[in-house]
């Protein structure tokens, strides 16, 4: 296997987790925090918004697009790894701190005990799940881009 193939195989596990990650909220999470009750959704939301920062999520996160460059850059034909790493950073990086990292910092600074909890996990649930419906998107299509290069 050539360093590029490597590369590429890597970087389509790494997209692949964090899409899976993605795809596990967007299909059942959420949905199982709905039936917890607004207070006990917003303070597991809570919970996992501070655990998964000192996760090695993070460390697949943020690695999976440094392998996509080197991808890139050891690629013969270039269209497949550029494509991928553009999805990868879109959904990813682009679309998580412009979009759910902020709708995080907003959750945790509700009290899930207030009595407008509830209109706060609606609203949080709603657009978080949007933006979160699209990194599935980005991530699944950089998975596929990175592992036909490979």
């Amino acid at each position: 296997m050539h360093a590029a193939e490597v590369a590429s195989t890597t970087a389509a596990i790494g997209s692949g987790l964090v899409a899976g990650l993605c795809f596990a909220f967007e299909s059942f999470l959420m949905r199982s925090f709905d039936h917890l009750g607004p207070s006990q959704a917003i303070r597991t939301m809570q919970v996992i918004n501070a655990t998964i920062l000192r996760s090695t999520t993070m460390w697949v996160w943020m690695v999976t697009p440094l392998v996509g460059v080197c991808a890139t850059v050891l690629a013969e034909e270039r269209g497949l790894t550029v494509a991928a790493l553009v999805s990868y950073v879109t959904g990813a990086l682009l679309i998580t701190r412009s979009r759910n990292i902020p709708l995080n910092e907003e959750l945790d600074r509700v009290d899930p005990a207030a009595p407008d909890a509830e209109a706060a996990w609606r609203r949080y649930r709603g657009r978080w799940g949007r933006w979160n419906a699209l990194r599935v998107v980005a991530c699944g299509l950089a998975t596929g881009g990175f592992a036909l290069a490979a």
